[in-house]
Order: structure tokens, then sequence, then C-alpha cells
């Protein structure tokens, strides 16, 4: 088994209920970027990390996997700075 291949079966593998305890500010960064609910978002966050460039079908009418977490990104950035 390959690297790749290796990283990609285990963040299969990744349960998305320990997504969303550990990255809880990113994934309601992405709730109110994209309109996503908490699995989705964390979906998004797992797709993601295996390198993929889209999700879910909301995911994707956003624009893809790299969109969403970017423009979460900027918006807790942007609110971070605000505070």
């Amino acid at each position: 088994m390959t690297t790749n291949s290796a990283r990609s079966a285990f963040l299969r593998s990744y349960h998305l209920p320990a997504i969303l305890l550990h990255y809880t500010r990113l994934v309601r960064a992405m709730q109110g970027i994209a309109m996503l609910n908490g699995m989705e978002a964390a979906a998004c966050i797992r797709d993601l990390k295996a390198g993929r460039r889209w999700s879910s079908e909301a995911v994707n009418r956003y624009g893809g996997t790299h969109k969403v977490a970017t423009e979460a990104w900027k918006y807790r950035r942007a609110t971070s700075l605000l505070a």
C-alpha cells in the first residue's frame, strides 16, 4: 500500500463526529459561509484532507472543498481581527 492510498484509507474511516469535535470553529465558519449543516462541513474537511476536490452537493455548488475551506478560513480571520 502506498503512502497516498494509506492516507486516503485512514481518512475515509475518519469519523465525522470526531471532526465535529476537533474542528468546531472551522465547521461553524463553513456553516455560515456555504450554508452547510454540520455533517456536510465535517465531510468537506475529511474530503479536503484526503485530497479530493469535490464533496457533497452543497459543497460542489459553492465551488469545491478548497474554496469552502479557504472562504471559511478568511471569515474566521476577519472575525478574529474584529474582536
